[in-house]
């Protein structure tokens, strides 16, 4: 079943969605326009629809309404360099809980990350209650307790200060099937993708790692997030309104780089 078709009076017959496709699944015909090669296994990547630059081509599993413009207007390399290089890890939040419209557009961005074979198997949870994500903290101190590891932990914990998850009001966490080899690789391009997304809209963020690392030996996390069966989940965010504004970048520890 043909899945591409195109309209013979838009098409200028340039040959850009054919070069374009990753999976070579388009062709030139004799007269010029393209056509799908039999056999061969579309990757729903939309590039042919996107780089078309007189909407000639219809793509079945690319429904119209859901086609976005693209930007046009991209910032100057200077101004995403210096929002980049700001970037922090924040740890101090204000105790309110983020917007669920800002939530749902922060996800609608990290769904659009790249994927292996736009395969686009991530699964999301979001705690958006602080008094659910001060029980996450609770259930990883009993890990902690019971592991035997990292007792410091423990002990700020009992003084009233959640080193793990940092009184964050909103913790999101992404799973991918645990049979899928490239989930870790697209969850932490996802969930950078929407790290980046909330630090353009004025919010602090910081990885969760006590919690990923956790939630893949300690079964209680899994279940208090409902983690859906043959889901793990590969990693996770803190979000929350910044409580401190940070005015300077630090140094890193310089580049080390090797060129083959």
């Amino acid at each position: 079943m043909r899945q591409i078709t195109v309209d013979p009076n838009l098409c200028k017959r340039d040959g850009v969605c054919v070069a374009v496709c990753p999976s070579r699944t388009l062709t030139q015909n004799e007269k010029g326009f393209p056509e799908e090669v039999s056999g061969s296994h579309c990757l729903l990547c939309g590039h042919c629809v996107a780089v078309c630059g007189y909407e000639a081509l219809a793509h079945t599993g690319l429904p119209q309404e859901e086609l976005l413009p693209a930007c046009k207007q991209v910032p100057a390399p200077a101004e995403i360099d210096s929002f980049l290089i700001s970037r922090r890890s924040v740890r101090e939040f204000k105790d309110r809980p983020i917007g669920r419209d800002i939530l749902n557009r922060l996800l609608d961005v990290a769904r659009r990350a790249p994927t292996a074979s736009n395969s686009q198997k991530l699964h999301w949870i979001v705690v958006n209650d602080g008094a659910k994500v001060h029980a996450l903290s609770a259930e990883m101190m009993n890990w902690f307790g019971k592991s035997g590891s990292r007792p410091e932990i423990l002990e700020h914990w009992k003084k009233g200060y959640d080193f793990v998850l940092r009184g964050a009001p909103t913790v999101i966490v992404a799973c991918a099937p645990g049979d899928y080899e490239w989930g870790k690789q697209d969850c932490a391009i996802a969930l950078t993708f929407l790290e980046l997304a909330a630090e353009a809209r004025g919010l602090g963020v910081c990885w969760a790692g006590f919690l990923t690392r956790a939630a893949g030996v300690h079964a209680p996390i899994c279940q208090a997030l409902a983690v859906p069966d043959g889901y793990v989940i590969n990693g996770g965010l803190m979000l929350g309104e910044r409580k401190y504004s940070y005015r300077r970048v630090p140094s890193r520890k310089p580049l080390s780089v090797q060129w083959v």
